[in-house]
């Protein structure tokens, strides 16, 4: 696979963002699950000019998971390189391995205070839909960049296929935070294997019980594997948020730049 191949799916990031996120906000007018708790636009002004934020400091930043995993597969000193094969198998590949380090690098940033401190700006949401989606602190990007390399170098994962695993993850990302009703025969079965908005909405609850759970973006599996499930069928949802006082400053885009730095209150 050549490097080009790859930038061809980056190129499609921000097509596919904005075709997701259309397609989920105009789904949730008329199959919401909750209704809204925060109304205006000042919640989803700040959810998505904290996406911006982070999409420009990420432009800023001259590397990329691609880009290492070319410089991986020309140094050839992968432990355990995957045999050569077709795009769809290596990137079927990659999504697995990318969703697995997604897991652990999600999971870790409720239990390492100062990760927690960049991963509560998301959290501090008081309601949640595609905005939320958006919604996370520009410098928390970095630490699932970290978490993603050693797969890469294990297995000197193709580029074009950590491409496509990296476009199919955040487009999950938004649409796993969708308000819309995922509670139907067919979505609780799909709950099985994927992290659906109803599997995603009791991890954003402000009880830490449920809160601490359901770290999966795009596939459920991994909370089912490692002991982090719990049912949405069985585990309602009250409130959205932290249940703090950080939620107070939720909408203040500023104020959530900086509270991972200061003194928490």
């Amino acid at each position: 696979m050549e490097h080009g191949s790859a930038n061809e799916w980056m190129a499609l990031t921000p097509w596919v963002m904005a075709a997701i996120f259309v397609a989920t906000a105009l789904a949730e007018r008329p199959f919401a699950a909750r209704a809204e708790t925060a109304t205006g636009l000042r919640r989803p002004a700040t959810n998505l000019l904290l996406g911006i934020l982070a999409l420009l400091l990420a432009a800023l930043v001259p590397v990329s998971l691609t880009a290492f995993a070319a410089w991986v597969g020309a140094a050839g000193h992968a432990p355990f390189a995957l045999p050569p094969m077709p795009q769809a198998i290596a990137a079927i590949a990659a999504l697995l391995l990318r969703s697995f380090s997604a897991y652990w690098a999600h999971r870790v940033s409720h239990r390492i205070g100062w990760l927690w401190r960049l991963h509560r700006v998301h959290h501090a949401d008081t309601a949640i839909d595609a905005t939320t989606g958006f919604r996370h602190h520009p410098v928390e990007q970095f630490v699932s960049f970290l978490f993603a390399l050693p797969a890469i170098w294990l297995f000197a994962l193709p580029p074009a296929a950590v491409a496509i695993a990296e476009l199919v993850l955040i487009a999950a990302g938004i649409a796993e935070h969708a308000n819309i009703r995922a509670d139907g025969r067919g979505w609780r079965a799909a709950a099985w294997l994927f992290a659906t908005p109803a599997v995603h909405l009791v991890h954003h609850s402000s009880r830490q019980a449920q809160t601490d759970s359901n770290y999966g973006s795009l596939f459920s599996v991994w909370d089912r594997l490692f002991g982090t499930w719990r049912d949405p069928a069985t585990e309602p949802v009250e409130r959205i948020g932290l249940g703090d006082a950080h939620d107070r400053d939720a909408d203040r885009w500023q104020r959530q730049l900086l509270s991972p730095f200061v003194r928490d209150p």
